[in-house]
């Protein structure tokens, strides 16, 4: 089982010294085949949220660009790694090992299988080449509901992009419901069950891109179905 650990932690943390390396964490991860990839994001300053719907019920409309994350909290997601676990337990152990657990939190959303096989028959969660950008999907309050004639056309956008070059993978998530959140405090791990917060806007899917800029991120971002009945938010990668 596969899942997206989202790593938050707020601007104001004081972490020790030696919690401000996850190298080793990484190292280790990888060499038990746990951690298949991961990358460190820009700050939440640096990101770009996109929508393309106009109020109407199912209706599209020009894409809306707004500077900033598409919901404010003081604990950010800084970064993710995609995990592979025979459990959810070992997933909270992973979880439970990385530094950042014990100063901030390590968010646990297990991927959702995807409704088709991939067109291509390839990996379809994890592609090979570096990400510039990732995309992390999320439905807000008040926007129109998925138009029925939207059935299949992620795969269409996916299609798109491995022809232009820009997939480098992604898949739905879980539910929040069924998220878990990690935390280590004075060496205790505590787990909580849902989301990290409980908001109206959660995380439903995620997409890494191998966009060229951020204006090439924002147009591809805009034709995602995703974007026509909820948000797109777009953060850079931001290599150690």
């Amino acid at each position: 089982m596969r899942y997206l650990m989202l790593v938050r932690a707020s601007d104001d943390a004081h972490p020790a010294a030696e919690d401000t390396d996850p190298s080793t964490w990484f190292e280790e991860a990888v060499r038990r085949g746990q951690r298949l990839a991961g990358e460190r994001l820009r700050p939440p300053s640096d990101a770009t949220t996109v929508r393309a719907w106009d109020g109407a019920p199912g209706a599209a409309g020009p894409a809306t660009v707004v500077h900033g994350p598409f919901v404010e909290l003081a604990e950010h997601v800084g970064g993710f790694d995609l995990l592979e676990v025979s459990s959810p337990q070992e997933a909270v152990e992973v979880a439970a090992g990385h530094p950042v657990a014990r100063f901030g939190a390590l968010e646990l959303r297990e991927l959702a299988p995807h409704d088709e096989p991939d067109p291509d028959g390839v990996d379809g969660d994890l592609l090979p080449g570096d990400a510039t950008y990732v995309l992390l999907m999320a439905g807000v309050p008040d926007a129109p509901a998925p138009d029925p004639a939207d059935t299949g056309l992620p795969l269409d956008w996916v299609a798109e992009m491995r022809r232009r070059g820009l997939d480098r993978g992604g898949s739905p998530l879980a539910p929040a419901e069924e998220a878990m959140t990690v935390r280590v405090r004075d060496g205790r791990t505590t787990v909580t069950h849902g989301p990290f917060a409980e908001l109206a806007e959660q995380v439903s899917g995620y997409n890494l891109l191998a966009a060229a800029d951020l204006d090439e991120a924002i147009e591809v971002a805009g034709r995602h179905p995703a974007a026509r009945h909820g948000v797109v938010e777009i953060r850079p990668t931001w290599p150690f």
